[in-house]
């Protein structure tokens, strides 16, 4: 199959993953691929940004822009990630078949992964603009011929907000292709991540406890709550770190200053691959308002570090085990006195701590794989009407 992804930026992120490991994954499986992203290397039009006081006429240029591509690339598989693409990138779509049709040539599927809806309740959408996406989307899923959603909860918002039937709808879980993933050790992690984000030597000096995150400083992580969570933690030995760039830098910066933290709270900025330095931490902490199924708590999990993560998108299946318990501690979003506790829990309760990262580690690995995604999705692209 000729296989084309298009992606609305071709920034670092969890789509951004999902499409580079699923290109490499069908590559090696003997498939033709194609990674489109927007912007100046790609679709010069496609972009997060909403223009309606001049008539959308971005996203109308994006829709006749992907339509010339795909009549270019001629994909039998064009596979839309995230919501903006998904809508502009269905509508290219449906003009690509329909001219596909008229020359009497097979049309191509049209795959859509959401990759967490934007209309997740949880979300810092306003009602109105949430009813919209939610709109929009039933107005397109007619022209995809499969929704994946990355996790159960994202399908179950999906048929509760009637976005298409039920057997359009499938859920394959993220994974990862763990022989990529290398770690430094506690030690090393911890020497060359002072020494690359010119931290404070001092830091080194006691053996404290680390709890980090890595991801974008946007809103959606919600950052400001893993600061304020820091703020109320009693125990003086503990260090806090977010690896990330993002627009919320500043305000965390901020908000970190006024709190008095800036001796024992860092942003390390612009350092790639950040999952690296995983083992530097003793504790993960996610404190996202909107998931969909994150990448960066795979490879905490991977790490074998435990996890705080909040009740958020599909992070409860990530850390759900066959047996009912859990792998982390998943904490009610957007309660920074609940993230305090579970730190405060898990340092006090050190072989907790071991054990939990040790059932995320198998977890993970076992079921949360490359293998188990691509596989999956393979046969969505061979299956779907």
């Amino acid at each position: 199959m000729k296989i084309l992804y298009l992606v609305t930026k071709d920034d670092v992120g969890g789509a951004q993953k999902y499409v580079s490991d699923l290109a490499d994954y069908m590559a090696k499986a003997g498939h033709e691929v194609s990674i489109i992203a927007g912007g100046k290397g790609g679709v010069r039009f496609l972009s997060n940004r909403l223009m309606p006081y001049i008539l959308f006429v971005n996203d109308w240029l994006a829709i006749a822009e992907i339509a010339l591509l795909f009549l270019k690339k001629k994909p039998d598989v064009i596979h839309l990630n995230s919501s903006k693409t998904g809508i502009v990138g269905t509508f290219g779509a449906l003009l690509y078949n329909c001219l596909r049709k008229l020359t009497g040539q097979s049309t191509a599927k049209v795959i859509f992964t959401a990759h967490g809806w934007v209309f997740n309740p949880s979300n810092h959408l306003g009602t109105l603009r949430r009813k919209i996406y939610v709109l929009i989307h039933r107005l397109t899923s007619p022209f995809q011929n499969m929704i994946i959603s990355v996790s159960e909860f994202d399908r179950a918002l999906a048929i509760e907000n009637k976005i298409a039937q039920e057997n359009k709808l499938v859920t394959i879980h993220n994974g990862l292709d763990y022989n990529k993933l290398t770690f430094l050790d506690r030690s090393g992690a911890r020497k060359t991540l002072v020494r690359l984000a010119s931290l404070p030597q001092e830091i080194l000096q006691n053996n404290d406890t680390w709890v980090g995150s890595i991801g974008r400083l946007v809103l959606e992580k919600n950052y400001l709550d893993f600061v304020e969570a820091a703020a109320l933690v009693k125990n003086s030995q503990v260090r806090y770190f977010i690896i990330g760039s993002g627009e919320d830098f500043n305000k965390l910066t901020n908000r970190i200053i006024k709190l008095g933290l800036q001796n024992k709270f860092f942003l390390i900025p612009q350092l790639s691959p950040a999952a690296n330095f995983l083992k530097a931490f003793d504790i993960f902490l996610l404190s996202s308002i909107k998931e969909g199924f994150p990448y960066s708590l795979l490879e905490a999990m991977s790490a074998e570090l435990p996890v705080i993560a909040t009740r958020v998108g599909g992070i409860p299946e990530m850390l759900a085990t066959n047996n009912k318990e859990t792998c982390g501690l998943v904490m009610p979003p957007k309660e920074p006195a609940e993230l305090a506790r579970a730190i405060s829990y898990l340092i006090d309760n050190k072989e907790i701590a071991v054990d939990m990262g040790k059932k995320a580690a198998l977890k993970a690995r076992g079921e949360l794989n490359i293998a188990q995604m691509g596989s999956k999705t393979l046969r969505v692209y061979s299956e779907s009407r």
